[in-house]
Parts: C-alpha cells; structure tokens; sequence
C-alpha cells in the first residue's frame, strides 16, 4: 500500500514539473517616472507587433496608488511567441483589465519583450523563452529582464 502511495505521489509531482519543463518563467521588472498618484493606473502585458496594441489584458496588475517608483511583473507561459510590451494605462471601467478603450499612458521607450520559441527567434541573440530587445542599441536581455523602465507619455 506504502508502495502504491508513493507511486501516485511521484506521478503527480512529475505531472507538476511538466509546466516547469516547458517555457522557464520569468519576470519583468523597472522603475516608473512621471506618473501622478490616485488615476487609478493598472500596467498589464500586451501583444504590440507593427505599432498596434493587441488588447489582451489578462495580466493587468494594480500599480500601488502612491507610485513608490518600482515594479515587478511576472510573465505568463500561456500566451503566443511573438513581441510585447509592459504599459500603463487608466483603467477606465474598472475591471482591472487593458481594454481598447482605455487610456495608454506610458511612451514607447523603444524596448520590447520577446516570447520566443526557440533561441534566435524574432531577433537574433533571443533564447528560448521571454527576453528584452531594446530597439535603440540592439541589446538583447536574456536572463535577468530588468531595467524595463516605463515613462509618462505627458
């Protein structure tokens, strides 16, 4: 019986690491500038290929009212290769999501995140998983993804 137990034990471990075996995770993280307290600000991640947004707000986070300057973001593995950003935005009906209808209020500091499918995808020197390429210098992050600052687009 002990035997049986520990099989079934093992079994379901295994099963846990299959998510863990795929796509490492990561996170995303930077400062915020420019930004004023109490406008309700969400940041969330969203697909951005050829200067359109694609308004997929199931990562939106609440940014603390008071902006202490910082944030970390984590990153999902459910979501297709290809490029993103990190923005902030007003949330305007309150349903803690990025809509087509609100408001975006961070520039476009020239950095994407890249979810790639394999090493060299999207832009040569990505690797497997998410990455930062700054499309201002060509440098390209791979394993510690920060410095992605976010500044007031006013």
């Amino acid at each position: 019986m002990n035997r049986v137990m520990l099989a079934t034990g093992l079994s379901a471990l295994l099963l846990s690491a299959c998510s863990v075996v795929g796509t490492r995770s990561a996170a995303v993280s930077g400062q915020l500038r420019g930004f004023s307290a109490d406008q309700n600000l969400r940041l969330a991640l969203v697909g951005y290929n050829n200067g359109q947004y694609t308004a997929d707000g199931a990562q939106a986070q609440v940014i603390d009212k008071f902006l202490t300057g910082g944030y970390t973001l984590t990153l999902p593995r459910d979501v297709p290769y290809g490029t993103y950003r990190v923005i902030v935005f007003r949330d305007a009906n309150n349903d803690d999501r990025y809509n087509a209808g609100d408001t975006v209020l961070s520039r476009y500091s020239g950095k994407l995140l890249v979810y790639a499918a394999r090493d060299n995808a999207v832009f040569n020197g990505t690797k497997y998983g998410w990455n930062i390429y700054d499309g201002n210098t060509g440098q390209i992050q791979t394993t510690l993804l920060n410095n992605y600052d976010l500044q007031s687009a006013n």
